[in-house]
């Protein structure tokens, strides 16, 4: 955490009331708790050891008063090697201790069939990690943490605890999420429920078959028990859609709509009072001239006025703070300026109410039961000028009339306001143009000497972002990142300035211009063109074969590149189009060949923002063809020399010495190495050996035709014989160009990928090999 974020957090905690110090106690377990028992004897598999520790039990029993909810916690586990003594020596607490008090029943070791007792009150470590500070939150989170001693392979480990949550808020109400499966291999998974007879629960299973407890009557309280044996964990993919619920779980609440969840959290809004200061400041911006301009004044004052930061302690949990208190404060956290927002518009008649939404599930919230628990978000819906806006209150830097705004890619909300029923869906329109545009223009002579200009428009989300990134950066190290991603094409070039942005607030769009000075350019031999802004779009996850859901794709995305390339001299580069279409998104790329040089142009288009199983290996093709289009590389130009070899005066021109080079070469071809005669032997071999079919061989540009491959290899020393046996279409065989750039870039499972250019000894073609360097 920055120092000036930590200065005004110990400030407003100053302002809180005061309050006894967190703690616990050493007790016995409740009386109304069933421990389950252990079967000590049960054999182990070695799938079953996780981090040198067995599971026999995990179990969990949970029950609801109209004063608190009590959860119970138990696990058993062996410690099967020296691992487990370092990953199962210690137990550790989280609570929140605004409204949680933990009780400590008893940690006991097994050992010889002698069962002891290791929990010492004195060896409680209570600590204030606040594992959410980061992120602008305090919640008066606890750690109670026990290191354990003598922990030896072979004992039998058990531990368990009781959490009592007086949370004011919920008194009475229960919100459960009971896992059907565990992080590690489990024996036995238990989860037990009593909860007040007359309480109307509603279950519903997530990401497995439905489990049904088993009910008893337990006099004025019901009870629900699942119960699992040899219990897998869920083996995770990568990149399954955050709107999916694929975790195993039954999910309880005592909610019964959507519209009594609503109502709930219109209830915690009401009575809160309005400050003058709140009235004043919304006058403030009565004497603009439009409502848009009057909406647009608040929102960006509450977005870039008010900063984040929330104190979230008892029923500021889920209660926002009083518009004053935020206001005079000036910061807060989503529903605190959410409120205030809301507050504002309607102070000036703009109908404005908060809404609920989930940052990452999206409208995925739709497949779960009414809860306040699914949502973890605070946004605002206004009537604006005849439109529908709605407005995250804690976005920064957003610009934009009415209509050119970003959207939201929350999906669906839940508005509080009276009368609200359902779900309202959140649109998110696919952008017309480009989000981003990028132009690249560059100039190159013969002697090696060149200039590059870049061009980049952004515009709706990529906007806010750019507007967002540029405000964080200095002069300084704008100009110093924008040079380091510029060298991966140009290895030597100095900046002309500092890059110079614009910004249409109105239009919402940023437009970044850069130029540079290049020199040596044609020290490699030829030069490559490319795009580097579709790393995430085109990211393929570790593991594409067996999988079981769908693959995630950014979307919406439009990105357009374009690079115009200007040249004295012919540059050997051929007109060429190509479009790919896969199941989730669309290449197009094209190259005008010109005289003094070409055009090259790439534009990706998303088209749905998943892709189910089934269409995985066309996607995984899709994406490989789409790589191979991004980008092409050519020679340098005849007579191409680089600036630091240049001619200097009272030395023959590269012409006139490639000539006289060549007339020797020829003399002594045929005078002194008896070429003629040799050229004869050759050619009566060759027809000796006519008859003999010819030997297989591998050519790289045949192997590039049929998809892009990456070599594996131990070292750049092994990439060199990889490529001295590769061999060119003409049957030549391929060299690394010296002091030839070596790219990089991300590959579909993470690792860097090494790109080196070679070319060939016979016909010079140049050509590019990708290789994973993973040193022993």
């Amino acid at each position: 955490m920055s120092l000036p974020r930590l200065l005004v957090l110990l400030s407003a905690l100053a302002t809180l009331p005061a309050r006894a110090e967190a703690g616990f106690v050493v007790t016995e377990p409740p009386a109304w708790v069933e421990p389950t028992p252990v079967d000590g004897e049960r054999p182990l598999r070695a799938e079953d050891a996780v981090s040198g520790l067995h599971v026999l039990l995990s179990e969990e029993q949970v029950r609801v008063s109209p004063e608190m909810t009590e959860r119970f916690v138990r696990q058993v586990r062996r410690v099967v090697s020296s691992r487990g003594v370092e990953t199962g020596s210690e137990l550790r607490v989280n609570f929140r201790n605004a409204h949680e008090r933990l009780r400590l029943h008893g940690i006991w070791r097994t050992r010889d069939g002698v069962r002891t007792q290791l929990l010492r009150a004195e060896d409680v470590k209570l600590l204030q990690q606040e594992r959410a500070l980061d992120m602008g939150i305090y919640s008066d989170e606890r750690t109670a943490l026990v290191f354990l001693q003598d922990v030896r392979v072979g004992d039998l480990i058990e531990e368990s605890y009781t959490v009592e949550d007086t949370h004011p808020l919920f008194r009475g109400h229960l919100l459960e999420s009971i896992a059907l499966v565990s992080e590690v291999p489990t024996g036995h998974l238990v989860h037990r429920l009593l909860a007040p007879a007359d309480l109307k629960l509603t279950f519903k299973t997530h990401g497995a078959a439905a489990a049904e407890p088993t009910v008893r009557e337990r006099g004025a309280l019901r009870e629900y028990r699942w119960e699992r044996k040899d219990v897998r964990p869920l083996t995770p993919e990568d990149g399954i859609p955050s709107d999916l619920v694929v975790w195993p779980h039954v999910q309880v609440s005592s909610f019964q709509s959507w519209a009594d969840v609503a109502a709930w959290g219109l209830a915690l809004q009401q009575g809160l009072p309005v400050s003058p200061e709140v009235t004043a400041r919304a006058e403030s911006w009565r004497s603009l001239p439009t409502e848009e301009a009057r909406f647009l004044a608040a929102t960006r004052f509450v977005q870039d006025e008010v900063r984040y930061l929330g104190i979230e302690l008892g029923p500021n949990t889920h209660q926002p703070h009083a518009p004053g208190q935020v206001l005079a404060q000036r910061f807060g956290d989503c529903k605190d300026k959410a409120l205030l927002l809301a507050t504002l518009l309607r102070t000036l008649g703009i109908p404005a109410e908060v809404a609920l939404v989930h940052s990452r599930r999206h409208g995925g919230v739709a497949a779960f039961l009414p809860s306040p628990y699914a949502f973890n978000h605070a946004i605002v819906r206004a009537q604006v000028a005849g439109r529908t806006e709605w407005v995250d209150a804690t976005m920064t830097h957003q610009r934009g009339k009415l209509g050119a705004r970003s959207p939201l890619p929350y999906g669906k909300a839940l508005v509080l306001a009276p009368g609200i029923t359902d779900l309202e869906s959140i649109p998110e329109p696919a952008p017309v143009e480009p989000e981003m545009d990028a132009r690249y223009v560059l100039s190159v002579e013969d002697d090696g000497t060149g200039t590059l200009a870049i061009t980049t428009r952004y515009s709706r989300s990529q906007a806010d972002r750019a507007r967002s990134w540029l405000a964080s950066l200095s002069a300084e190290q704008l100009t110093t990142r924008s040079l380091d991603r510029t060298r991966a094409f140009f290895p030597k070039l100095q900046a002309e300035g500092t890059p110079r942005a614009q910004d249409d607030e109105d239009a919402n769009t940023v437009t970044l211009e850069e130029r540079y000075k290049l020199e040596d350019v044609w020290a490699s031999g030829g030069l490559s063109v490319g795009v580097t802004q579709l790393g995430e779009e085109l990211a393929l996850p570790r593991r594409t074969e067996g999988r079981v859901f769908p693959l995630t794709v950014p979307y919406p995305s439009h990105i357009r590149v374009r690079w115009e390339v200007h040249s004295d001299s012919l540059l050997n580069v051929a007109s060429d189009q190509h479009t790919v279409e896969g199941p989730a998104s669309r290449l197009e790329t094209s190259v005008l060949s010109e005289f003094g040089g070409f055009v090259y142009q790439a534009e990706y288009r998303s088209l749905v923002d998943r892709v189910a199983p089934d269409a995985l290996a066309k996607h995984v093709e899709a994406v490989g063809e789409m790589r191979s289009h991004l980008g092409l590389s050519f020679s340098a130009p005849p007579g191409a020399t680089s600036s630091t070899s240049s001619s200097e005066p009272g030395q023959l021109s590269r012409t006139t010495s490639l000539a006289l080079s060549g007339t020797f070469l020829l003399l002594l071809g045929v005078f002194g190495l008896r070429l003629p005669q040799r050229v004869r032997g050759f050619v009566r071999e060759r027809r000796a050996r006519r008859a003999t079919a010819p030997r297989p061989t591998r050519h790289l540009r045949e192997r590039e035709e049929k998809g892009p491959s990456t070599i594996v290899v131990d070292s750049l020393d092994q990439a060199e014989q990889h490529i001295r046996r590769e061999h060119c279409s003409c049957g030549g065989t391929f060299e690394r160009v010296p002091d030839a750039l070596q790219l990089r870039h991300t590959g579909s499972d993470g690792r860097m990928i090494t790109v080196l250019r070679v070319q060939c000894s016979s016909c010079r073609a140049p050509q590019f090999l990708s290789f994973d360097v993973r040193p022993n």
